[in-house]
């Protein structure tokens, strides 16, 4: 295993905490090689400094406490990211539908300033845009009335 590859991967994650498919396409811009890149990922993770699930966990809390995404965006977000569909589908599970009905609301409830019929439409163009249920949306448009 190369050391300097490692040591490479540790550098960038004590700035801050990447997933596996980040911090191996930041290793491979630097002109490392493919397989010594997955040596040295896998030895860093057997280390626990690289940790998929962690970084999933951390990341949804963060989304969830800022209360501005649908969990279709966060999906996407995470997705981006470089998470396994698969993990970010069982840390979405024990999600509920009330976690987004409570987020959208909060989110029309900044879109509303009056006028009730374009308020009405604002409001669903843009709980669509983010990506909210249909029925999610819905029950959203019954509590402002």
């Amino acid at each position: 295993m190369d050391n300097k590859i490692v040591e490479a991967a540790v550098k960038l994650l004590s700035v801050r905490a990447y997933s596996r498919y980040e911090l191996q396409q930041k290793l491979l811009k630097q002109s490392y090689d493919q397989l010594p890149v997955n040596k040295a990922l896998d030895y860093v993770t057997e280390r626990g400094y690289l940790n998929d699930a962690a970084l999933c966990n951390a990341l949804l809390a963060r989304y969830a406490e800022t209360g501005r995404y649908s969990l279709k965006e966060i999906f996407i977000k995470l997705r981006h990211k470089g998470l396994p569909a698969t993990l970010i589908k069982d840390k979405l599970a024990g999600w509920d539908e009330d976690f987004e009905y409570q987020t959208a609301y909060k989110l029309a409830l900044k879109h509303t300033h009056g006028d009730k019929q374009a308020d009405r439409q604002k409001v669903t163009r843009r709980l669509a845009a983010k990506g909210f249920k249909a029925a999610t949306i819905n029950r959203v448009l019954e509590q402002l009335r």
